[in-house]
This record gives C-alpha cells, structure tokens and sequence, in this order.
C-alpha cells in the first residue's frame, strides 16, 4: 500500500470505542427482577460484554426453558431501547482518532456483537454515524453469529480485505482478524484481559487511545485530504 493508498480499519464498538457498562447492568438489573433472576455481580457482567446476549442470558439460573428465555431476551432489548443505548460513554480521545482517520479517506466500519440496531443509534447521538462507512452487527433474533462469521460474510462480498487492520477489546476480535488477514490491534481499556488478548494473538496491544492514535498516525501515514463528513453525505 502506498502512502496515498486509503487504509481499511474496522472497529469493535463495546469497550473500544464505547463503554457500555453502566447500559448493560441497568437493563439486566431490570431483566433480573421482572423475571425474579438472581442479578450476576459485575465481574460476570464485564465478562459478558462483546458476546451474545441470548448465550449470556441462558446461563442464568432459572432461564432454562427455551420460552422462557426468550422472553427475557425480549424484555432486556426492549429495555435497552428505551434506556440503555442512553447509557454508554464515549472513551475520551476517540472522537478524535475517528475524525483524523476519516480525513485521511480511509475505509471504516464497525463490527459489533450488539445488534446492528442499536450499534447505529449509539453511533448517531455520539455523532459518529457519518464517520463510519458501515456498521454490521448481529441480529435481534436468531443464533449470535462471531465475528470471524461476520468478517468471513463481509469478505465475500469485497467489503474488507486482507491487509487492514481490526482493533478491539476481546480475544474473539484478535481472532476474527487473523481469520480473514486482518492485523489484530488490541486494546488495555476494555473488557479483555492483556492475557486473552496476548493469547488470541495480539500483534499489538494498546494502553490508552493516544497511544492507539500515535500507533495509526505511523500505520497510516495518508495526509488529511477530505472533510470528515464529505463521503458519507
């Protein structure tokens, strides 16, 4: 790639460029007593975030019938909707890095394991809606689909290739990436531990968003040539 050569970059969205706790814990403490579950304690919670929330949910005591289950799956997204996409903070510095990259023409998208839904609305009242070229996430109903199933979908239909980069929170982001070519660019802020991350195969991994920043300025050396909003209008 030259230097004039426009980057692919995809983003995790929970614990890389959002956190999402506070929306999370909120909506199961909700979930929790209207279906009188007991509450899993934060640590759990944490553990939970970037997997699927119908797995997640069906380890909980007392959500064994598959109905049942459903219903509570239901009831946690309808919650989420009303209050829980209000819930999430954007990591300082990110707004940022997102602008300078979209300046310099990249290719940028999101792939969450939240729904698709809402990974659109919580980028729209950050403003970031029109920094992203496109954001895939999973579905409402139906199997959670991992990520390297998303990446595999994508690269089929030409949206990624080889060569470009995926920064994330998780292992499961660091294997998706190496699954389809993908440099895997790990992050110290979220919710995966230096050891999952180091372990899924990590080519970097990354304390803060200035160091993330610096590390791309270097990655991508492409001037800013373009409004941050110009493409997507």
């Amino acid at each position: 790639m030259t230097a004039a050569t426009p980057g692919l970059v995809c983003f995790d969205l929970d614990g890389t460029l959002v956190d999402p706790l506070l929306g999370v814990q909120n909506c199961l403490a909700k979930t929790c007593e209207a279906f009188d579950l007991q509450l899993p304690d934060e640590a759990t919670i944490r553990g939970w975030i970037g997997l699927g929330m119908r797995e997640s949910l069906a380890s909980l005591r007392g959500l064994e019938d598959p109905e049942r289950l459903e219903a509570a799956l239901d009831f946690y997204w309808e919650r989420y909707r009303q209050d829980g996409v209000f819930e999430h903070e954007l990591y300082p510095g990110v707004f940022h890095l997102l602008h300078r990259l979209k300046r310099q023409g990249h290719r940028i998208y999101v792939v969450s394991a939240k729904p698709s839904l809402f990974a659109r609305r919580i980028a729209y009242q950050f403003d970031l809606n029109l920094i992203f070229d496109d954001i895939f996430g999973s579905t409402l109903k139906g199997r959670w689909q991992p990520k390297t199933e998303v990446l595999g979908g994508l690269a089929e239909r030409g949206t990624i290739w080889p060569g470009g980069v995926f920064i994330g929170d998780r292992g499961l982001d660091m294997v998706a990436a190496l699954d389809h070519g993908l440099e895997a660019i790990g992050v110290g802020w979220g919710y995966g531990s230096r050891e999952e991350l180091t372990r899924a195969g990590a080519a970097r991994i990354f304390d803060t968003v200035a160091d993330l920043d610096a590390w791309l300025r270097i990655r991508f050396p492409q001037p800013e040539r373009f409004d941050a909003f110009s493409r997507s209008e």
